[in-house]
């Protein structure tokens, strides 16, 4: 079969890689255009990205080297409640023989008032320092910052290596079939490029999806950001690296922060009910103490997907595909759990009928659950400005019906679909308790009916103390220095 891939951004990049190693025999095509720009201006991953690497076989040397990568080991949110921050990491101590406290243990460490950051202890006391554990294989998280022109750079270096063909040139129509209904070639600058099955990686533009008349499904009475400011920044060299993303909540949105190893990555995430692009520029050139007008691109978009990932002999993935906004970096990782899934439906797709059906309704599943989760992000206190007074949005049916239990520390998994691809509860309480929601009052009064009775409360210190004294004896490096090790490694093994 003969797989033609139509974008060569980071999802159409990923997407022929994955293939590539499914398939190791396949013609495998990447139709690419250089009048085309990338989106991006520094890019976050989420975990799926180690899961990607270990597939394909890239490593953490490689990877940190030539896209000039930082670690990422979660986000620091700021001012989503006014004047407070807290932090999404999952990470746990991997030298730890507690690094599996249970979801109790981890809500009511703040009871202990042993950290800032009560459900990622850890955090505090290395990362938020700037600090990474040292390893010998220099795994310390399953998340990166990445420069998106750089990496863009070296997964086409890669599928090259690979035998996946390159063919630069522009995409002007495609030819459908009037008896089956899929696209049979591309028509390009350079002739038809045919193929059995085409993968489209165009982006907003959405080439061969709208020529098969799929339709958007707006999402935006559920988020209704549409507009995003990206920019970069210099950074300073002699300065400490964040092992972390930052958010920062302005008047009409949100602000990130996305350190790589030469330079930030920057944008301001709003809604234009709220404020104008004009406006927002000055918004966060104030912020920032910079004027970043010369250097902005203003991004538009739309929340929403597809109707169809997979319409006939086309996949739609990436931004061609869906989007939410840019919170928690969803993009890569949604693309990551796409390819899985279609690796794992693909052979099937000619002889199984129910293979379409099936993938979409895998992948309408794994998106709203996307979509409730960033929802969740906006449930604040915070209410200074018209937008946050507001809070412009109808709450998902997931969020309405679930938001009661979740308050009182309910952790069932049984209110989630059983999607190993889905996000789970404890990044819900995570959020939730870092925007003040969950109900700790009732939480302890719960706690008196498990098995630590009237000593779980001294329980939860002597956990979280034990934990907090391992992590003093780990080995522990500045991030910077961590990374000018990865990067003497890659020159020692790769270059000599």
């Amino acid at each position: 079969m003969k797989i033609v891939v139509l974008g060569a951004g980071t999802a159409g990049l990923i997407a022929a890689l994955m293939l590539r190693e499914k398939y190791p025999l396949y013609p495998i095509a990447v139709v690419k255009s250089g009048e085309i720009g990338i989106v991006g201006v520094g890019e976050g991953s989420t975990e799926h990205w180690a899961r990607f690497m270990d597939y394909i076989g890239l490593s953490i040397e490689d990877i940190i080297f030539n896209t000039r990568a930082t670690v990422k080991i979660g986000i620091l949110f700021k001012e989503w409640n006014k004047g407070e921050e807290y932090i999404h990491s999952i990470h746990q101590n991997p030298f730890s023989k507690h690094a599996r406290m249970d979801l109790y243990h981890q809500l009511l460490n703040q009871n202990s008032g042993i950290t800032k950051f009560p459900l990622s202890p850890i955090f505090e006391k290395i990362f938020y320092n700037n600090n990474v554990p040292m390893r010998p294989d220099f795994k310390v998280s399953n998340q990166y910052h990445f420069d998106t022109f750089r990496l863009n750079e070296y997964l086409l270096k890669k599928c090259t290596e690979r035998n996946i063909g390159i063919i630069d040139t522009n995409v002007t129509d495609a030819s459908v079939c009037t008896t089956t209904g899929n696209i049979i070639d591309l028509t390009t600058e350079v002739g038809p490029i045919k193929a059995d099955f085409f993968i489209d990686c165009s982006g907003f533009k959405k080439v061969l999806a709208n020529k098969l008349n799929n339709k958007w499904v707006s999402k935006t009475e559920y988020l209704p950001m549409n507009h995003a400011i990206a920019f970069p920044t210099d950074r300073d060299s002699n300065a400490e690296i964040e092992p972390y993303t930052t958010t920062t909540a302005l008047s009409s949105g949100w602000a990130w922060k996305i350190p790589t190893q030469d330079r930030y990555g920057n944008g301001y995430v709003f809604s234009d009910r709220y404020i104008n692009a004009d406006q927002a520029l000055s918004e966060i050139s104030k912020s920032l103490n910079i004027n970043v007008e010369k250097i902005a691109r203003d991004i538009k978009f739309e929340a929403g997907k597809l109707d169809k990932f997979w319409c006939k002999n086309v996949v739609s993935v990436g931004l061609c595909s869906s989007f939410a906004e840019p919170l928690e970096a969803q993009s890569i990782g949604f693309t990551i759990v796409q390819m899985f899934a279609l690796l794992e439906h693909l052979d099937t797709w000619q002889v199984y009928e129910p293979t379409v059906k099936n993938y979409n309704s895998l992948m309408n599943e794994v998106f709203d659950n996307v979509i409730d989760y960033l929802q969740l992000h906006y449930f604040v206190k915070r209410n200074d400005t018209k937008f946050w007074q507001d809070k412009p949005f109808k709450y998902t049916d997931f969020n309405m019906s679930t938001q009661a239990a979740f308050k009182h520390g309910i952790n069932n998994l049984s209110m989630f679909t059983n999607n190993r691809f889905n996000i789970g509860p404890i990044n819900w309480f995570q959020v939730m308790h870092g925007i003040g929601l969950l109900d700790i009052a009732s939480i302890l009064k719960k706690s008196k009916n498990t098995r630590y009775k009237n000593n779980f409360k001294e329980e939860i210190e002597r956990w979280a103390s034990s934990d907090i004294a391992e992590s003093r004896n780990m080995s522990v490096i500045s991030h910077k220095e961590f990374l000018n090790c990865v990067n003497k490694s890659y020159i020692k093994k790769y270059e000599n």
